[in-house]
């Protein structure tokens, strides 16, 4: 399941500038030495509808989290492979396949629903440690003190979830705009959060501050985005990142029902229980116990 670690991922250095080197640099030993994503950012319902997949079927998909993984798994296909450029996504997918074979729904929802378990030491050294492959089992002797930190749950860890721990530190500051965050997740129809989102969020968030953290590299690093993609966004959008940016996270809030989606209320919601599965569709994908990969 994991390749070794890539020993070089820069781009050719045809056309780039001293200060394109030196964001490839920082991003290849960020991307080199961490967990980037702690959860997929793309809900798999629409590939559902585009895939078909069934029992006649072999798909290939980036790991990511191992969250999309595990959803197209459910459709039943002959074979789900699993690839990414970092072993530690890999390792990741392999925890969630331990706890889905070892694990009844509690334990499995507080580490990977809520991203916290208090008896995360015991239940990961005798019940998820030996299903774990040599490089996922020495990644995790290390980290599965992320399930139960004092940093809040297992998504504030790793680099996405750095950026996230960030910006939660900037909506305490800003508590009005973080309340009205949290009546938008409540919503219960498009009409409601679409008001809550234009009347209320949309002139507070988007600030001159939030806009220059967004148009930085180095944040664009921290999600996983390397440099020559930061630039081709630059150059298809008239208002760079941040507004490519705005313009998906205003889709979602004004035209898709956040209530249902697992993908998004894991950040803004991190308690226990806030992220747990209202749905079938996000019960499947995030506590599965038919997977048999």
């Amino acid at each position: 399941m994991n390749a070794p670690a890539p020993q070089n991922l820069a781009v050719p250095a045809l056309n780039l500038t001293l200060k394109d080197r030196i964001d490839q640099k920082i991003f290849d030993a960020l991307y080199s030495r961490s967990l980037v994503y702690n959860t997929c950012w793309e809900d798999p319902a629409v590939d559902r509808q585009a895939l078909h997949l069934g029992p006649q079927d072999t798909v290939m998909v980036i790991t990511s989290a191992g969250c999309n993984a595990l959803d197209y798994a459910l459709q039943g296909p002959a074979k789900v492979y699993a690839i990414d450029a970092n072993p530690r996504q890999n390792a990741l997918l392999e925890l969630k396949m331990a706890g889905i074979r070892k694990l009844g729904f509690d334990d499995f929802f507080a580490i990977f629903g809520s991203g916290y378990h208090p008896n995360i030491k015991n239940i990961y050294r005798h019940q998820l440690r030996t299903e774990l492959s040599d490089f996922a089992r020495t990644y995790w002797d290390r980290r599965y003190n992320w399930f139960a930190s004092r940093h809040g749950s297992f998504y504030f860890h790793g680099l996405a979830g750095f950026v996230a721990r960030g910006f939660r530190t900037y909506f305490r500051m800003r508590p009005a705009l973080a309340q009205r965050v949290t009546e938008l997740f409540a919503s219960t129809n498009l009409v409601e959060q679409r008001k809550i989102y234009d009347e209320k969020i949309a002139s507070e968030l988007w600030t001159p501050v939030i806009n220059w953290v967004l148009n930085r590299q180095l944040t664009m690093s921290l999600l996983g985005v390397p440099h020559p993609q930061r630039r081709l966004v630059q150059g298809q959008h008239p208002d760079g990142v941040s507004g490519f940016i705005r313009d998906a996270i205003e889709y979602v809030f004004r035209n898709l029902p956040v209530g249902e989606n697992y993908f998004w209320r894991v950040y803004p919601a991190p308690s226990p229980n806030s992220c747990r599965p209202a749905t079938s569709r996000s019960r499947a994908s995030c506590c599965s116990t038919t997977w048999t990969g």
